[in-house]
């Protein structure tokens, strides 16, 4: 296909770059536990998806399985209680058990396909035994003659087995063969009363073929098995109306190779459409020792025109199936919410697993614009024993899509939540980066640990010399002056020099938010210049004394934000993106809100623009037409609810045309208030000007029809309608709106200027009370007239967002941050920020939806790039609400020393530690702890310690022994992670967990017994020890070592004692032997 001819030329370019990483440090030799198979899954992928060849699977072997009923398991059995199956057993035939083979709950076929030729066939082969001792017990019971046949030939047929009889050994030659079938036959008397008791095992089930390779059946997977990658790009757009994927594939293709260095090699892939010259880039890396692959896509316009519209950019698009076996099974964790969003709390990083049924979707995604505000941008899809591990990088507003299809398919789709723009000639976009990593196993947890690895890698911020975050301890008075904002430059140094006196020396000194010149509040931000009275001299001399004495100094900022009235709000005003708030902090045209309840929908002013929104925070839509202009304006909101969508799309209009358009996922019908309040209501601040006119409509107005309304020549009927011409009558139900707040009606000359028509006076004092009932499609309409601004709405209205989008504006902002490190000698730049989502699409017009943010994004990544080219050995800290920031692209720049805004309760730090974990190795927390179980709680691989050293009463013994155990453990927190309790925030239950350093030998375990457990020791098995090295144990609270093999740590497991509630074990191991047992 092709589209018209056009002056617009958009590029679009596919680059891939292949990286090896040979220079890591130790810390990460020998430690990729990556298969050949892991790294060829993703080679395979690659070329379908980036070079487009047509992949054949590799011949791995699988089952082909016909019987009568029941499903095979493998390397596994189960028992029944009447007719439902219970449990994963060892299979067992008479009197042994088995470990490996197949389980076959009725009689048939098996068909084994084989890669390559055989050489023999080993098993044994009988009735299983579990069910002896189930209800309808098999004791004695099944009837079962068993055969393998080859080439037409039969090799082996077994007696007449029961259960009870020991099983039939098996050892037939091959001969080359590649397949070979098993039969399950009904020798008589099998099924009793219709209850079958047929249930074959073939145990220890294996294959040699002649090149020596030894084939476990019951690793083989079931056919039909899953279809090999198409040979298409890995992401999808829709450009002028039509789907990428309807055209990509008649463009002109190029492929150009170029070696980098000896590391990499790029490779550059060009779509080109030879009717319009649209091209689209996707830069890539493959990684070489790790099976990971990652890409971002550009938009350029290279015309002299803007490009039609390109909307719903998904840079992941892709979809597999699983063989015919299993589930899939989503493995995701919560993220960490603003406030706005939620409070946090104890399910911060909480993991969950989902199975994806057929024929049903899943949705994760961000809220307000920060990436881990509602579920965590990482993921793990497990099926077959196998399964791709997923990031989305982009520290904006962010879906993705799960959806299963009726039969063995899944369809994966993720990328920024709204695109929908123009773009101008000579601009270029980017999308979110995508990252993938494939693994094959059967514990899903090992593949959590590669990707951690991977992290490590390649994925966590390093200075110029190599070095990734260390692990830390932090010290801070924050806790003892409200943030800093009572920080004095003497009181700072008396905090810093207790903790040194008592032998508590830290290795940072944090300074938090407040060290500033601000009016009445802290978060009145914009003036990054220190307090003169309480810092006369500047941060230096603080800083100089920490560098004095070996510690760096923290400090606080959050360029992003700028209040109104600050230094840079006045001085460029220009680089302001306004609108933060939602709907309901602005002035009343139609307000929503009764008794504080803002669940429902309203149409108000912002910033002296229109507001329209349902929910609270579920969507704004805000206007970019000024109102305060001394004219009469015509102002119409819509909302329709889109039922195949899911969605509902809000549309705002001042004088008949479309000013802003955004969506919501809130379909359901608004019926939480009965009313609305026009022009004020209740203590919502009201409008100071004249309004006209106030229409309702049941339904959603076209724009054909809004643009009538404007010209007076609408035909629809209102449901109520509010001419104000001298009284609150509504003309179309007869009846009056009541009025509301204090007080005289004051009518002036309406908005046709004619000599009957009238308008209301508002100033902020009364308020006209209109029925609400219609929840679901409608329309709000009135004319509006202000003479001058209106006041400052509530909340974030206050605050603006400096546009990381202008370059003008980063430029000015890197230098003036810049200048702070160097002249407060700064070691570790603290960044916080705010919601950006609501200024972002309050400043996009709406054929430029998603372009704010987009840009936004771009500018804040480039702003920490080039803080980190200039500094080369600071470290960067990031922090918005706590932990809602977390994201690879983010994460690569910086480091979250405060996880979450819910800190210091024991049991959910170590919920939010378990959580975590799993996913991002190096994060921070606060420690306030005067007890070892909840230090130890709050122990995380960096700390913000806020003891109160001014006093001389506690226990500095404590404090010192706490902070030397810490330190002897910290860097295991780099090691492999694994749980060894259920995840659980019950205060009666115990948590554990394990993390190893496979390649140094050594590790550590955490255990917590909470206040109600009863249980007074616990036996926990642990994980990626080597089966015949020797370890030596310490607990860090007696320091007597024992010394036990691998084997039996894995198997057995180590018994770990609390006697008494609410207490903690901290446990170190070290391999001090590969093979043999130590000697005495």
């Amino acid at each position: 296909m092709s589209f018209p001819l056009r002056t617009s030329v958009l590029f679009v370019v596919l680059t891939i770059v292949v990286l090896t990483n040979s220079l890591l440090p130790s810390l990460l030799a020998n430690d990729s536990p990556k298969s050949s198979a892991d790294q060829d899954q993703a080679r395979r992928w690659v070329l379908a998806k980036f070079d487009g060849q047509t992949i054949i699977p590799p011949e791995t072997g699988h089952l082909t399985v016909s019987l009568k009923t029941g499903r095979l398991l493998k390397n596994m059995a189960t028992t029944k209680v009447y007719h439902k199956e219970i449990g994963a057993l060892p299979l067992k035939i008479f009197d042994k058990t088995y470990r490996k083979g197949l389980y076959c709950p009725s009689i048939g076929e098996i068909v084994v396909h084989l890669p390559g030729p055989a050489k023999k066939f080993e098993a044994i082969f009988g009735i299983d035994s579990n069910r002896v001792e189930s209800f309808y017990s098999n004791a004695n019971q099944g009837s079962v003659i068993g055969t393998v046949e080859a080439n037409g030939e039969k090799l082996f047929e077994s007696k007449v087995m029961r259960e009870g009889i020991a099983g039939q050994p098996v050892n037939v030659a091959l001969s080359g063969a590649t397949e070979f079938k098993l039969s399950m036959r009904d020798a008589g008397q099998g099924v009793v009363e219709r209850v079958d008791f047929n249930q074959a095992d073939w145990a220890d089930a294996k294959v040699e073929l002649e090149n020596g390779q030894t084939i476990w059946v019951g690793d083989l997977p079931i056919s039909p098995l899953a279809k090999a990658p198409e040979s298409v790009a890995p992401f999808s757009f829709v450009y002028d109306g039509q789907d990428s994927r309807q055209f990509l594939s008649s463009w002109d293709r190029e492929t150009r190779t170029r070696k980098l260095d000896e590391e990499r090699t790029e490779h550059t892939l060009t779509f080109r459409d030879p009717h319009s010259g649209l091209q689209v880039r996707c830069v890539g890396i493959e990684y070489q020792d790790f099976p990971v692959v990652e890409w971002k896509l550009f938009f350029k316009n290279t015309g002299e025109t803007s490009t039609p519209i390109i909307q719903d950019i998904l840079p992941l698009d892709i979809d597999f199936e699983r063989d015919n076996e299993g589930e899939f099974v989503l493995h995701h964790n919560n993220g960490s919410p603003h406030s706005l969003v939620k409070m946090s709390d104890e399910t911060d990083y909480a993991p969950r697993s989902t199975r994806l049924a057929p024929k049903t979707t899943l949705e994760l995604g961000s809220k307000i614009g920060l990436p881990a505000s509602n579920d965590l941008p990482f993921f793990n899809i497990e099926f077959d024993g196998r399964g791709i591990i997923g990031a989305i990088g982009w520290p904006g507003q962010w879906k993705a899509m799960m959806t299963r299809d009726s039969d063995r398919g899944l369809e994966l789709r993720a990328g920024q939540e709204l695109t929908h723009f123009k773009l101008l000639p000579g601009e270029e976009v980017r999308s979110p980066l995508i990252a993938l990593m494939f693994w094959q196993g059967d514990d899903w947890l090992d593949a959590q640990n590669l990707w951690r690895r991977w992290m490590i890698a390649h994925s966590l911020p390093r200075t110029a010399d190599g070095k990734l975050p260390p692990p830390q301890h932090a010290a801070s008075s924050s806790a003892y002056y409200m943030e800093s904002t009572e920080a004095t430059e003497e009181n700072q140094i008396m905090f810093i020099n207790r903790y040194l006196e008592e032998g508590l020396k830290p290795d940072y000194w944090w300074i938090d938010a407040g060290w500033y010149e601000y009016n009445d509040y802290w978060l009145n931000v914009g003036t990054w210049t220190p307090n003169k009275e309480r810092f006369p001299r500047g941060l230096k001399p603080i800083s100089d004394h920490l560098h004095k004495h070996g510690v760096e100094m923290i400090l606080w900022f959050t360029p992003e934000v700028v209040a109104r009235g600050s230094y840079i709000d006045r001085e460029h005003p220009e680089w302001m993106l306004k609108g933060g708030a939602e709907w309901w902090m602005g002035h009343a045209l139609f307000q929503g809100e009764v008794a504080g309840n803002v669940n429902d929908s309203g149409l108000t002013l912002l910033e002296n623009v229109a507001a329209f929104g349902i929910g609270n925070p579920t969507a704004t839509v805000v206007g970019r037409t000024r109102l305060d202009d001394g004219k009469w304006h015509l102002v119409t909101a819509t909302r329709r609810i889109d039922k195949a969508a899911g969605r509902s799309e809000l549309r705002l209009f001042v004088d008949g045309k479309l000013d802003a358009v955004g969506f919501t996922s809130n379909t359901a019908p608004l019926t939480a208030n009965d009313s609305w309040g026009f022009g004020r209501q209740y203590q919502t601040r009201g409008i100071v000007g004249q309004l006209d006119d106030a229409r309702v409509y049941d339904r959603a107005l076209s724009d054909e029809q809004v643009e009538a309304l404007f010209r007076r020549a609408d035909t629809i009927p209102a449901r109520h309608h509010y001419a104000f011409d001298g009284s609150l009558t509504d003309n179309i139900q007869g009846t009056d709106g009541e009025f509301i707040g204090t007080g005289e009606l004051n009518f002036s000359k309406g908005a046709t200027k004619s000599a009957n028509d009238q308008s209301l006076v508002f100033n902020n004092d009364y308020g006209v009370k209109i029925k609400n009932d219609v929840p679901n499609d409608f329309t709000l309409s009135c004319w509006v007239r202000m003479d001058a601004p209106q006041a400052p709405p509530w909340g974030r209205g206050d605050f603006r967002l400096v546009n990381f989008g202008n370059p003008e504006a980063v430029k000015w902002m890197v230098d003036h941050i810049d200048q702070r490190i160097i002249e407060h000698g700064v070691d570790f730049y603290r960044h916080d920020g705010m919601p950006p989502l609501q200024y972002w699409r309050a400043n996009d017009a709406p054929d430029r939806q998603g372009i704010s943010e987009i840009k936004y994004i771009d500018g804040l990544l480039g702003f920490w790039d080039e803080l980190r080219r200039r500094h080369p050995m600071i470290r960067i800290d990031i922090c918005s609400g706590g932990g809602s920031r977390n994201e690879l692209e983010t994460l690569r720049r910086a480091v979250p020393l405060w996880r979450s805004d819910y800190a210091y309760e024991p049991i959910g730090m170590q919920a939010l530690t378990y959580g975590m974990a799993m996913w991002i190795p190096y994060f921070g927390t606060g420690i306030m702890a005067s007890d070892a179980y909840t230090f130890r709680s709050q122990l995380a691989p960096a700390t913000s310690i806020s003891w109160d050293v001014r006093r001389k009463d506690v226990d500095y013994d404590f404090r010192r022994k706490m902070l030397t155990q810490s330190r002897a453990v910290l860097d295991n927190f780099y090691g492999d992670f694994y749980p060894l309790t259920a995840y659980r925030t019950d205060d009666d239950v115990w948590m554990a967990w394990q993390f190893n350093r496979p390649d140094q030998g050594v590790g550590m375990l955490q255990a917590f017994r909470r206040p109600k457990s009863s249980a007074l020791s616990m036996q926990f098995k642990l994980r990626g020890l080597e089966t015949n090295a020797w370890y030596q144990i310490t607990n860090m609270d007696d320091n007597k070592p024992v010394t036990m093999k691998g084997q039996s740590l894995m198997n057995d497991g180590l018994i770990i004692n609390l006697p008494q509630p609410r207490s903690s074990a901290l446990l170190t191991y070290e391999r001090i032997h590969h093979d043999n047992k130590p000697s005495d």
